[in-house]
């Protein structure tokens, strides 16, 4: 993928994004002054914080337009990655808005339990309140669809708020058609309506902040993803293996990838750097993803290092099957030989250094050199 197309990309994003969020600006607006206008007129706290809840998404509108603004600045000398990590931040702003209007909510709903207010029910509450619903589902598969078609993270959020503002707005209708139904009573069915749409709210906001914090703190990729590159490179001639294998990610389509190749030492090393800079100009052109690759020259033939290899491995995986090594050299001496390599282990491990170094010293206790160990722990 050459810069033209990449270009292309980050237009495409803006057009889609600058598309929806006129549109939700609009239609919002439409929203906030019906929803307004009947709240008052009803006296219904309900209607009047689902009105409040629109103008707020007038707001997420103008964040979402100017964060994808924002996103589509190419880098620069200040921010040499780019600045797609925009395009999050808006989106956890847009989930703070959301999650702080669901607590206003509850705090009205709980007010209007405690002293309940006479709330007025008439046939265009119910009109305006069905078509209010209406909208906004259109609105939610308006920002679903356009945040498939370039993964975005805002448009995500903005789709899940339109689905929370219909269910909400669907409350808000059903306790309409009680209180039309059974009339004002000392309880309040609007207070309860209230309450109940707004700790909906606060719980979707939460696991909403949740997704969205994540990646802004590094989140691990996707598996599949990370096997896609890993089979990639490990596909070309002169590339025995790979380890310490890492994503960064500084938006949806920014990904920056270091790696450790492992090749026979016994190869040219011109050669092997010519393997290492066709991979890196591969993946540039193919993914788009910037590649930067340690060449690890690795004894591939030595019948020492084998064998100590083999049973060094035999050890690590009596801990646990999925434990892996490398980067496994032996440096030997008169007096001794050190052995040195990394253990690969999950994070859920709480397996130390002094515990494989103790199991290896009684797995050498009987050969007739003596060896030291120095190990690493790598956590992925």
């Amino acid at each position: 993928m050459d810069s033209n197309v990449n270009n292309n990309a980050n237009a495409l994003r803006l057009k889609y994004g600058t598309r929806a969020g006129i549109f939700g600006l609009i239609s919002n607006m439409l929203l906030f002054g019906a929803k307004l206008t009947i709240g008052l007129i009803s006296a219904s706290i309900t209607v009047i914080a689902d009105a409040i809840n629109n103008l707020s998404d007038m707001g997420n509108c103008l964040i979402v337009l100017f964060g994808f603004k924002l996103s589509s600045k190419p880098a620069d000398s200040e921010h040499p990655f780019g600045h797609e990590r925009y395009e999050q931040i808006m989106a956890l702003i847009v989930a703070v808005i959301v999650t702080a209007i669901g607590v206003l909510l509850a705090k009205s709903s709980i007010e209007k339990l405690i002293t309940p207010e006479k709330t007025t029910v008439s046939v265009v509450s119910y009109i305006v309140l069905s078509s209010a619903i209406l909208l906004k589902l259109v609105q939610m598969l308006v920002y679903l669809r356009y945040a498939k078609k370039i993964d975005s993270d805002v448009l995500k959020a903005s789709s899940i708020d339109s689905r929370n503002d219909a269910i909400a707005t669907s409350a808000a209708l059903t306790a309409m058609i009680l209180i039309g139904v059974f009339g004002n009573t000392g309880f309040s069915i609007d207070g309860l309506f209230g309450l109940l749409v707004s700790l909906f709210i606060i719980i979707s906001s939460f696991r909403l902040l949740r997704e969205i914090i994540d990646p802004l703190l590094g989140q691990m990729p996707e598996k599949e993803f990370v096997d896609k590159l890993k089979a990639k490179i490990l596909s070309y001639d002169g590339v025995l293996g790979i380890h310490d294998f890492m994503i960064h990610s500084y938006g949806a389509h920014k990904f920056f990838v270091t790696a450790h190749a492992e090749v026979s030492s016994k190869e040219d090393i011109m050669k092997s750097h010519d393997i290492i800079d066709n991979i890196e100009r591969d993946f540039k052109e193919e993914f788009d993803i910037i590649l930067s690759i340690h060449l690890d020259p690795i004894e591939s033939d030595n019948p020492e290092v084998l064998k100590n290899k083999e049973k060094v491995t035999a050890v690590i995986k009596s801990f646990d099957k999925s434990f892996t090594i490398h980067d496994f050299r032996i440096v030997s001496g008169e007096t001794h030989t050190n052995v040195l390599f990394d253990v690969v282990v999950p994070y859920s491990s709480k397996i130390s250094v002094k515990e494989i170094i103790h199991a290896l010293d009684e797995a050498y206790s009987t050969e007739s050199k003596k060896y030291y160990f120095i190990v690493d722990i790598d956590r992925i």
